[in-house]
């Protein structure tokens, strides 16, 4: 099992190198999702991944944010870099970057980040389908639920990756919107400000404060799975991811260093103190062994006593590491033949065995100054700036023989290339092997071309679409307008279609494990549509015949994207990110051949998490049963409040999940003239919590109102108090 090392900097990088990583994935300064950690130059990437493949170590590069349109270029450019310096794989979120790279170089090995929430079997071969190498799990999930997934990876031929140690993100699968709505930090962009370490007090609807066993009611404790690597390994998990590129090298040394020793070890022993030193929260195994409540969440935000000196100690350990690795040369024996009508021949060879061999033209004889042996020694030992040094030399060297100094430097060079390309990529060399040779993606404007592109016209009538809670909230919405009503797929278990009618839509769950997905399809299959928020749910309703849309979770915020989607699952609508202006909707319209939606008003739902937040409820006489259907704390409505008095609601649903929702509702309704001017086919009301039907009704019918009649320049809008956002549609993502 692949012990896989965060470097969120240089030094990061040399303290997993040198604490026994066999591969470390990294960000340059630009599309990783830990924007905000030191990252590494783009100039530096070659050096690095030369570096690492000598101590047998892989280099993964995090590409792995959501990319707008005008970033394409950008992404391709540093995924091509990154691919002809070495690297040995691209980790990605963005479903269209996926695609693109999958198209433009074809042998790039690509791994799918955890943020693409794949948590299910049908998740997992739809990744397959779409050419990735590797999955990365999502955190939640159980050893059980891993060691499925790992035997439907060898079945697809896809490996998967589990989290084993670091900092847990409550958030399901990092899929997050609270810094972006709240902040315009975007999580989905490398630069979240982690809202959810912050303290949170738990109302109920009449504004009563609720006992908590803590303030910090969405802060995790720290995920430690090192008693359970045998499991793991024998699951058949094919990399153990170690999270914290915002972490210094003392923490990478140490729990680098911590998991190698046990990964080797020959019997099972307790890890040491290290891990607990390295570490400012609490540990837990986590969802690995489904951890709940108090032994998962740390709601007192309790710190580790470690000591002055032993975190002294910890970083004196990282400087020694990263001065070893600094210091380190793979030293190459030279043999060369320079005989005056023969060819130059220079072959380097390790101690390993490894070699590489240059023969250039014949030699002639010297014109001037003949070679002499010292000439030959000096001029071949040329390697400042290199991991190289020069060992033994041996040489077969014509008198008289000559030749100019710069020849020497490049038979040095090439027999040295070609000694990497034997070691590291089965002896082709990289820029022909890895790289398609006509392909100069950054230096074309080409992907423009490669989308199709239809006149933007005004659309004065786009549909309406409600999403609510209730069967009565949905009845209310389409008597008032509404085109369709969405609804969760597990509120309509029990609904016959002909009863309720055709214009109401299952939403199928974002979070949906395998033992969940047959009713959901079910339920899909009795509606004939539904709404998916995955791309296995995507592929397994294709398969069963059924009718699509895309929900906006799978994070669309490029006409690639769009593509995508529409090539491999035929949805019939695709709706944006909650995380476009205006100006980007407009452009993704304009290339798009799929009717789009986006959302006009209401609360967005900003995370899920596996863990309920009810159940930091401190109340002996009403304690949490973990019996999620009949919980009767489900039966009343709470929310969180902030210090600045901001309250987000709270949802559970059946499987004891929560569903957090921004404190803040969208309201674009001023802007309609300019939502309309973006040429969307739908509008989407999200009142999921908005638990009056009548009020439900009355929004339907005044934003369907005001549609019908936007054509009239002169409208006026109403005045909308300071209790809404506008969102992103203005100002976009950070």
């Amino acid at each position: 099992m692949e012990l896989l090392a965060p470097a969120g900097s240089r030094d990061a990088f040399y303290a997993a190198l040198d604490s026994g990583a066999d591969a470390i994935y990294m960000g340059v300064d630009v599309l990783n999702a830990r924007r905000l950690a030191g990252n590494i130059k783009r100039s530096e990437l070659a050096d690095l991944t030369r570096l690492a493949h000598l101590h047998n170590c892989k280099v993964y590069l995090t590409l792995n944010t959501i990319v707008l349109s005008d970033e394409y270029s950008e992404a391709i450019e540093l995924a091509t870099d990154a691919w002809r310096d070495g690297v040995d794989a691209v980790i990605v979120q963005d479903i269209g970057l996926l695609a693109q790279l999958r198209a433009h170089l074809p042998r790039i090995r690509l791994h799918a980040s955890t943020q693409m929430n794949v948590h299910s079997s049908d998740a997992l071969r739809a990744l397959a389908q779409m050419g990735v190498a590797r999955v990365t799990l999502s955190r939640e999930l159980s050893l059980e639920q891993i060691e499925v997934l790992a035997a439907v990876g060898r079945e697809a031929d896809v490996e998967v990756e589990a989290f084993g140690h670091g900092a847990l993100c409550v958030s399901y699968s990092g899929q997050c919107l609270f810094s972006s709505l709240v902040g315009r930090r975007s999580a989905n962009r490398g630069m979240c400000a982690q809202p959810c370490r912050l303290p949170y007090e738990l109302i109920d609807h009449r504004g009563d404060v609720h006992e908590v066993a803590g303030p910090y009611l969405l802060s995790p404790k720290d995920l430690c799975g090192i008693d359970y690597l045998q499991h793991l390994q024998d699951a058949g998990v094919a990399s153990l991811k170690v999270e914290g590129r915002m972490k210094k090298p003392a923490y990478v040394a140490a729990v680098v260093g911590e998991y190698r020793h046990a990964l080797d070890a020959t019997a099972a022993s307790e890890f040491g103190t290290m891990l607990t030193d390295a570490f400012n929260r609490a540990l837990t195994p986590g969802y690995l062994t489904q951890q709940q409540d108090a032994d998962l969440m740390d709601y007192l935000r309790t710190k580790n006593s470690t000591t002055a000196a032993a975190q002294q100690e910890l970083k004196t350990q990282a400087q020694d590491a990263i001065q070893r690795v600094q210091d380190f040369e793979q030293v190459l024996d030279f043999k060369v033949e320079i005989a005056v009508g023969e060819p130059l021949v220079v072959e380097v060879r390790d101690a390993a065995g490894n070699t590489g061999r240059f023969q250039g033209s014949p030699v002639e004889v010297a014109r001037t100054k003949p070679l002499v042996v010292d000439d030959v020694r000096v001029h071949l030992d040329r390697l400042g700036g290199t991991p190289y040094s020069m060992g033994d030399l041996e040489l077969d060297l014509d008198e008289g023989a000559g030749m100019g100094f710069s020849v020497l430097h490049k038979a040095r060079r090439a027999a040295i290339a070609d000694y990497e390309a034997n070691r590291f990529f089965g002896g082709q060399a990289v820029a022909q092997s890895r790289v398609e040779a006509s392909l100069n993606v950054a230096k074309r404007a080409a992907l423009q071309n490669d989308l199709p592109t239809r006149k933007l016209k005004r659309s004065l009538s786009p549909d309406i679409v409600a999403v609510v809670s209730s069967l009565s909230a949905a009845r209310a919405v389409l008597n008032a307008g509404a085109n369709e009503a969405h609804m969760n797929a597990w509120l309509l278990a029990d609904a016959d279609p002909a009863e309720v009618g055709a214009a109401i839509v299952p939403v199928l769950p974002r979070v949906a494990a395998d033992s969940e997905l047959d009713t959901y399809c079910g339920i899909a299959e009795r509606f004939g549509r539904a709404v998916c928020s995955t791309l296995g749910q995507l592929d397994t309703c294709l398969r069963r015949g059924i009718p699509v849309q895309a929900h906006w979770s799978l994070n669309v915020v490029n006409p690639y994207a769009v593509r995508a989607l529409h090539d491999s699952y035929s949805p019939t609508r695709i709706w944006l990110s909650p995380e476009l202006s205006g100006r980007q909707i407009a452009d993704i319209s304009c290339h798009s051949t799929v009717p789009l939606g986006t959302a006009l008003f209401g609360q967005q739902e900003v995370m899920i998490t596996e863990a309920c937040v009810l159940q930091g409820i401190d109340d002996a006489h009403n304690p949490c049963t973990r019996s999620c259907v009949d919980c009767s704390r489900r039966a009343r409505h709470f929310a969180l409040r902030d210090k600045m008095g901001y309250c987000f609601p709270i949802t559970t649903d059946p499987m004891g999940r929560s569903h957090l929702y921004n404190s803040v509702p969208l309201d674009l309704t001023s802007a309609l003239p300019e939502l309309l001017d973006c040429d969307v086919a739908a509008l989407r009301l999200d009142l999921e919590t908005t638990l009056n039907t009548q009020a439900a009704k009355e929004v339907a019918r005044a934003r369907r109102n005001l549609i019908a009649v936007a054509g009239d320049t002169e409208l006026e809008l109403p005045r909308r108090p300071d209790t809404v956002t506008k969102g992103h549609f203005f100002r976009g993502v950070v």
